[in-house]
């Protein structure tokens, strides 16, 4: 009998423990799927009425505009490689007098004085035999009587859309929100514009899908203040500024577009890496390695255009996807925001620091002979200081900028 009890003791002691393990397992399993930080429960607007802010540090963008998707995949890309010969065929209006190769890759010449054309297509120096870094795009400018837009429109609106802090910006004389954005000028309403310079980079150069950044209509009136601004700054060093007139034929658009994959834009302004990537990423290589302070490839696509045409293009680090991964979870707005918080929670902020910006862009990572392309959540990050001007005396607010860029795949953040 009192063997019989024993066995029974021993079974339900058994039992006992099967059951205490079965309970530890399933609240372990419970506890994996439960979110580790309220950011990755809350939306991006939540989110942001609840946390707690570092001293001196804000959100300067709209939170109802910024966009975000579920899954993303991550792309094997390589630079797209244009036909010189084919560009220079499809995309010069006159014949061609010179030819010359150089380092970023074929240059052609057409015209005279009065109408005058210069082509160099990117082939990252291998016309040469060499490797000159500068590929994926291509830089087309018409010159008329003698002049180019570089010379005189861009010297006040720039080629890209990274923010600048350098000297003349402190200025003004180069700020791109002065223009209105899809105004309709005097010689050609913008739509039209558009229309016409979308046929050259789409059905003449057959760049991939793009999208508008921006859009600058550069008018006589606003042209003319950044001109008096400009001899304004010049003349505070003692520098001559060069004399530019300018009148209602000197009205031009400027657009900038971005590439797009998948319904995301490929990120467009400069940016630093400083991370390991690993390939849990998505990538089909080994841990990726980016040296702090690495510039990174950024795509850009400008277009300058007036009364006579198409009078600009500059294209940089456009790609070619040679490999498509498989979709991945993408960490939410909240959750991203969260890291760069978390980065400056623990920096003591002596001025005024402000997210201006957020934004889901594939990042293009260099990996060997190719790019892997990461989904990435981009951060623009303003920090004000005080410049003094010793000419004068007098105190002027000025801003650097950074981006933040965090993987949208690890959560980790992958910018120096």
């Amino acid at each position: 009998m009192n063997e019989v009890i024993s066995k029974r003791i021993i079974v339900l002691l058994i039992c006992f423990v099967l059951s205490m393990m079965a309970l530890a397992c399933e609240k372990s399993n419970v506890g994996q799927h439960q979110p580790e930080k309220p950011s990755e429960m809350m939306d991006l607007e939540t989110f942001l009425q609840a946390v707690d802010l570092p001293e001196n540090f804000s959100i300067g963008f709209d939170v109802s505009e910024v966009e975000s998707v579920d899954f993303a995949r991550v792309y094997k890309a390589v630079s797209l490689e244009l036909d010189a010969g084919e560009v220079a065929k499809k995309l010069l209006k006159r014949p061609i007098i010179a030819t010359e190769v150089y380092a970023q890759g074929p240059w052609f010449e057409t015209g005279d004085e009065a109408f005058k054309e210069y082509l160099t297509v990117y082939d990252g120096g291998k016309s040469l035999g060499m490797d000159s870094g500068v590929v994926g795009g291509l830089s087309y400018s018409v010159l008329i009587g003698g002049k180019s837009i570089s010379e005189k429109q861009a010297i006040f609106m720039g080629h890209d859309l990274s923010p600048s802090d350098n000297l003349w910006d402190r200025f003004k004389y180069t700020l791109k929100n002065d223009y209105a954005s899809f105004a309709d000028l005097s010689f050609m309403d913008h739509m039209d514009a558009l229309a016409e310079v979308e046929k050259v980079l789409y059905d003449t150069l057959e760049f991939p899908e793009l999208e508008i950044a921006e859009a600058y209509s550069m008018d006589y009136e606003t042209m003319q203040k950044h001109y008096q601004l400009y001899t304004e700054a010049m003349s505070r060093y003692g520098i001559q500024p060069e004399k530019i007139t300018f009148s209602k034929d000197d009205e031009c658009y400027a657009f900038f577009f971005r590439q797009v994959l998948d319904g995301i834009p490929v990120i467009n302004v400069i940016w630093q890496g400083g991370m390991t990537i690993n390939s849990a990423a998505g990538g089909s290589d080994s841990a990726i390695k980016i040296a702090a302070g690495n510039s990174m490839p950024y795509t850009n696509v400008s277009v300058y255009y007036d009364k006579n045409g198409v009078r600009s293009i500059r294209a940089n680090d456009l790609y070619e996807v040679v490999e498509s991964g498989e979709k991945k979870p993408l960490i939410g707005g909240a959750e991203a925001l969260q890291v760069v918080i978390d980065h400056y929670s623990e920096i003591l902020l002596a001025s005024e620091t402000i997210v201006q910006s957020m934004e889901l862009c594939y990042v293009g990572v260099p990996s060997g002979d190719h790019y892997q392309l990461i989904p990435a959540w981009v951060f623009c990050i303003m920090q004000a200081e005080e410049w003094m001007n010793q000419t004068d005396g007098a105190g002027y607010p000025i801003y650097s900028y950074d981006y933040y860029v965090v993987d949208a795949i690890t959560g980790e953040k992958i910018s120096s």
